[in-house]
């Protein structure tokens, strides 16, 4: 074996290592949050009515759990029999990819409920899913172009695709743009929505600032930024998207417990006073099928410590405590 190609087996390996290192540690911080929440997730969500909340909630944290598990049990696998059940290389690497691109429609449905929830637009609300969805598809495009798996010693089971050269930059391009297209209407909804005067005076910092936004819904937005990193490439081309999985899954996990803990905490103390809003006819019907995506939240819901979270459902809040509603705007 000549010197070059010694060069470029040490490299590529070292990047392999890197790559799957890289993968553990995201790992580890998902399935490490996912234990934490547990209690929270119970008390929000479990033995409670079945909301879209609930359904996107536990398809987040779920299929993530079941994505990064199947692919921590066969990532050092050097045969072409994968894990404890022997399942051939192929199939394991066609059923990890399934689980990994069904992802996006949760990305697809949480950024299209929330320009919904935020704007109450059809139109905006298609159009963020359309847009949202198209890494969906660019995606599972590689099954038609005969996506596969092999051993590859000292690699392991990997995945091997037959795209057409050059086709793959293509659709990446396509992708990625489409799904910042996405985030960015959809932040800008956001912006938008807690930058009316009425809200900012209500919260008592500035109109149109970054802090108003960061304040109220800095989780939701982070997430937002987030997600244009989230695209599966046809190709690998950095470590750093080992962690963008792990990472999305928690953000999303923890805003939607963060909304259902409000929700159920403000529930009781303002249900008398939302009943008399003059928007509530033509919201009530959102918020009975999606619950908490369509609540309001408040500042302190962000900022009271970890352990206040776990209050009884009973609690109640400060009548000054509700601020801007995340869900139906005001009138």
């Amino acid at each position: 074996m000549a010197s070059s190609q010694i060069s470029q087996f040490v490299a590529e390996y070292s990047t392999f290592v890197a790559q799957n290192d890289c993968f553990i540690a995201g790992a580890v911080i998902f399935l490490y949050d996912a234990i934490l929440t547990t209690g929270e997730e119970v008390r929000c969500f479990w033995g409670r009515k079945l909301t879209g909340a609930a359904i996107l909630f536990w398809l987040n944290k779920y299929l993530t759990i079941l994505y990064l598990v199947w692919n921590l049990g066969t990532l050092l696998s050097i045969s072409d029999e994968v894990g404890i059940v022997t399942l051939p290389c192929k199939l394991s690497v066609q059923g990890s990819s399934a689980v990994l691109y069904a992802l996006f429609l949760i990305v697809a449905a949480f950024a299209a409920i929330r320009v919904y929830a935020l704007r109450k637009s059809i139109p905006l609300c298609s159009i963020t899913f359309v847009l949202a969805m198209v890494p969906f598809g660019v995606n599972f495009a590689q099954f038609g172009f005969g996506l596969t798996g092999g051993n590859m010693p000292p690699f392991g089971c990997s995945a091997i695709g037959h795209e057409p050269e050059g086709l793959d930059k293509k659709l990446t391009i396509v992708s990625r743009s489409c799904l910042i297209a996405a985030d960015c209407l959809a932040a800008s909804v956001t912006w938008f929505a807690l930058a009316r005067p009425r809200s900012i005076h209500t919260l008592g910092v500035r109109q149109g600032s970054l802090a108003g936004v960061l304040l109220i819904d800095g989780l939701h937005t982070d997430s937002l930024l987030r997600l244009q990193f989230d695209i599966i490439a046809l190709q690998a081309t950095s470590e750093i998207a080992n962690f963008t999985i792990p990472l999305t899954a928690v953000l999303v996990s923890r805003f939607l417990l963060h909304l259902q803990s409000a929700s159920m905490r403000a529930m009781d103390a303002t249900s008398s006073s939302r009943m008399q809003s003059t928007n509530v006819n033509h919201s009530l019907v959102f918020e009975h099928a999606i619950g908490s995506l369509g609540a309001s939240i408040s500042v302190d819901d962000y900022l009271v410590q970890e352990g206040n979270l776990s209050m009884s459902e009973d609690d109640n809040v400060d009548g000054h405590e509700i601020a801007e509603p995340i869900g139906p705007p005001g009138e």
